[in-house]
């Protein structure tokens, strides 16, 4: 409850103060592009059941081989995902890429016409969205939360 609450509150003030949006600051659009953002956690509630055990935090279940892969936002509309220095599979690609969009206000980003995801904070060194994904076979809406540094 206190959680909700705070982050129920955090809103408001993100919102407060997009309203009054003083003109010499960075869009979001340019504190999200031209860097390399990489995730350094990842949660999601309720946890995910994986075998016996419930899981909240996401980003302990991802193999190492992926926590070094990092995106990058482009002004024009594009974006690349980097694999990093260590790749999970050999033959994978160094790099995949595709668009993405945020909506009129800039607090949702959509990634190639179909993800779309919550920005909560971005100060041009975070990066942090939530995004909900419902487990077809249980009908369980889980909510990511996601916390990206560049």
């Amino acid at each position: 409850m206190k959680k909700t609450i705070i982050l129920f509150m955090s809103t408001i003030v993100l919102l407060s103060a997009s309203c009054k949006k003083d003109s010499s600051e960075p869009s979001n659009t340019e504190k999200i592009c031209g860097k390399n953002w990489r995730v350094v956690a990842l949660t999601v509630n309720p946890g995910i059941t994986i075998g016996t055990v419930t899981v909240t935090d996401y980003l302990a279940q991802i193999p190492s081989c992926s926590k070094d892969d990092f995106s990058t936002f482009n002004t024009n509309g594009t974006y690349t995902d980097d694999e990093g220095a260590s790749k999970c599979s050999p033959s994978d690609p160094q790099t995949t890429s595709g668009t993405w969009k945020f909506n009129s206000n800039e607090t949702i980003v959509t990634l190639d016409n179909t993800d779309s995801y919550t920005i909560l904070i971005n100060d041009g060194s975070t990066l942090k969205y939530t995004f909900s994904q419902v487990d077809a076979t249980s009908g369980i809406n889980y909510v990511y939360t996601a916390t990206l540094n560049k």
